[in-house]
């Protein structure tokens, strides 16, 4: 099966409750980012990376050979490679691993004054 057949597969069987089973496991270039409470969270595309890049192998029979897969696909940032998923047809997402990106918000007083481009004279 090509790519586009297997996502398209996946996108009318996931979590749709029919049987029998199967399993689809899918990586994608996204992160997710959280504040520094480790509060809520958005989904961000790595730097560099095609919105496009998302990957999704199977069907697969079982929830060991999804695993299994799952389990190959290394997460990292520089291989554009931010999220790993497994859904089956029951009830959609079964597990997810991520990189989570903490953002500290550090509020610091600045000023920039350049009056030499305003002609202002002391």
């Amino acid at each position: 099966m090509t790519q586009s057949e297997i996502k398209k597969l996946a996108s009318e069987m996931v979590g749709d409750g029919g049987t029998p089973n199967k399993f689809f496991v899918t990586s994608s270039p996204y992160i997710k980012v959280y504040d520094e409470e480790d509060y809520g969270y958005i989904d961000e595309l790595i730097e560099n990376c095609d919105v496009n890049a998302i990957e999704t192998f199977g069907p697969f029979d079982t929830y060991e050979e999804a695993k299994e897969a799952y389990l190959d696909i290394e997460l990292d940032v520089d291989a554009g490679i931010g999220s790993v998923i497994i859904e089956d047809r029951e009830c959609g997402t079964v597990c997810e691993r991520f990189l989570k990106k903490i953002v500290r918000v550090d509020y610091v007083e600045d000023e920039y004054e350049d009056h030499h481009n305003h002609f202002y004279n002391k």
